[in-house]
């Protein structure tokens, strides 16, 4: 990227039918066969924005540049007015913060006082109470703890037949929200799961999608989820004792979290509405549980249908299971996220799995490769692009379209003693890949925060079940049960936007080892 080249050429249009109507149109109601007719760079207009589409690496690095030229509050902003029902007043708060989210304010905005710097008071809370090692593994140790209970009460030692996904988007979910929200919110809303699921299909459309008065289902959706985080802060600031001992837990049943309730403190002290922090409740929704959900499922379904594949991990999991002075068998954490095979399938899931367009407003005019992006304009960078890259991923025999447990996994030469010349081959887990090559959360100054737990949560999600179960393949369905003549694909209704679940659901028969 360069202010100054020679070139001042504009990037090619990507061709269409109808002018400025034809992409707009497949961009919001078909983003998968939108995104396969993207190379290199091109531009399209967007309901009056001009929009440059970027994939391959030479494009993409442009995409880590400053704030001040690439910033990301342009989609932030978006997903506040369209995910999280934001006023417009409200938004504007943040719109008219210029001073970044930074310690130190954006230079000429030393004078805006600390309490009204919205994006770094924000981006201050996830850093202390989600992204840091402290809470990560307070909110991990919640999830396992309720993740196992869930599994005791939903499995017998006799043989049972599951539908995976089904019961992973029920029982982990269970276990995530009570984990981040507390377990009122469930009590309060008997139908909270049902209806973010309801949610989390049209997540996508909402953002990119077509206007409420044309598209009015999506938004009845979000207001009916958006009723019951309403009815749950209203509770919880009813109920909680801001005096009592609980005020500095790491966990409590009426806001959850530390960082749920910090949140909700700091959105009310900051002059927020309500109705703006159960809309923050809302999107966190969607943030904890539209990537997570899909990719333990992937990971599960990976493993399952190749037994080959499956006693490799069940092997390899066991070894971070010890019994505990109680008799109790228990997950050793720090020794489960160092084993490689399960690494290597968590990144390999992530990258087949995940389609997320990042997005950047251009702040000030610039170039990229001679062509000249102007200022105002929207630079987006497809994931599932840079993902299934040959070039990046491929290797001989198993290509970038294809799963492959071990593409992330290194063999390094072990002597089984110092003076022997005799040794053995041990995999280590290896990721290579450029940030330009993989993005699953983002990249650069404005990436997922919650991350830490994100990967936490899924492997030892996975973990449990490959350890607690014995499970065999019984065959692959259709949503309504009926048995399907192939497996699983990405479901590329959901492209752009987060975690592709499965299109097909995987029936397994399971019973319980200890």
């Amino acid at each position: 990227m360069a202010l100054r080249p020679k070139k001042r050429k504009q990037p090619p249009h990507l061709p269409e039918c109808i002018p400025c109507v034809s992409n707009t149109f497949q961009y919001l109601t078909d983003m998968g066969s939108f995104l396969h007719r993207i190379s290199g760079i091109v531009g399209f207009t967007l309901v009056r924005k001009q929009v440059y589409m970027v994939a391959g690496a030479r494009y993409t690095q442009n995409l880590l540049g400053p704030p001040h030229i690439m910033d990301p509050n342009m989609f932030h902003t978006l997903l506040m007015d369209k995910h999280w029902n934001m006023s417009k007043n409200e938004i504007k708060l943040f719109e008219n913060d210029t001073s970044g989210r930074r310690k130190t304010p954006t230079l000429g905005m030393e004078h805006i006082p600390t309490e009204r710097r919205h994006w770094y008071n924000h981006h201050l809370l996830y850093a202390e109470f989600l992204s840091s090692a402290k809470y990560t593994q307070c909110l991990a140790d919640t999830f396992l703890r309720l993740f196992s209970e869930r599994l005791r009460a939903e499995s017998s030692h006799l043989w049972t037949t599951v539908s995976l996904h089904e019961f992973m988007k029920l029982n982990m979910t269970e276990a995530a929200i009570k984990s981040m929200f507390g377990s009122k919110i469930l009590e309060l809303n008997p139908d909270l799961i049902r209806t973010y699921w309801e949610f989390d299909e049209v997540a996508g459309i909402l953002v990119w999608g077509l206007p409420r008065f044309l598209s009015p289902h999506p938004y009845a959706i979000r207001d009916r989820l958006h009723s019951m985080t309403s009815q749950m802060t209203d509770y919880a600031w009813q109920n909680f004792d801001w005096n009592g001992p609980d005020v500095s837990a790491d966990w409590d049943p009426y806001f959850g979290s530390r960082f749920s309730r910090e949140v909700a403190r700091w959105f009310r002290n900051a002059g927020f509405s309500d109705r703006t922090a159960s809309g923050h409740t809302m999107a966190t929704l969607f943030g904890l549980n539209g990537n997570t959900i899909p990719i333990a499922t992937w990971m599960l379904m990976e493993i399952i249908q190749d037994p080959q594949l499956s006693s490799k991990v069940r092997s390899e999991v066991d070894q971070a299971f010890v019994i505990d002075e109680t008799g109790q068998r228990q997950v050793d954490i720090k020794q489960l996220f160092g084993l490689p095979l399960i690494q290597s399938i968590y990144i390999e899931v992530l990258r087949m799995h995940i389609s997320f367009n990042v997005t950047r407003e251009v702040k000030k005019d610039i170039f990229i490769d001679g062509y000249r992006i102007k200022k105002g304009s929207i630079l987006q960078c497809p994931s599932q692009i840079a993902h299934y890259d040959e070039a990046a991923w491929g290797h001989e025999g198993h290509p970038a379209s294809a799963f492959w447990a071990q593409r992330h996994l290194a063999e390094e030469h072990v002597s089984v003693a110092s003076d022997s010349k005799v040794g053995m081959i041990t995999p280590n887990f290896s990721m290579t890949a450029r940030p330009t090559s993989f993005f699953p959360f983002g990249f650069g100054y404005a990436m997922c925060p919650g991350r830490h737990f994100a990967k936490r949560e899924i492997i030892m999600a996975v973990a449990m079940i490959i350890d607690r179960f014995d499970i065999e393949f019984v065959n692959w369905t259709h949503v309504d049960g009926s048995v399907s003549d192939r497996s699983a694909q990405n479901d590329m209704k959901y492209a752009g936007t987060a975690g592709m679940p499965p299109d097909r659901d995987m029936r397994i028969r399971w019973k319980r080892r200890w």
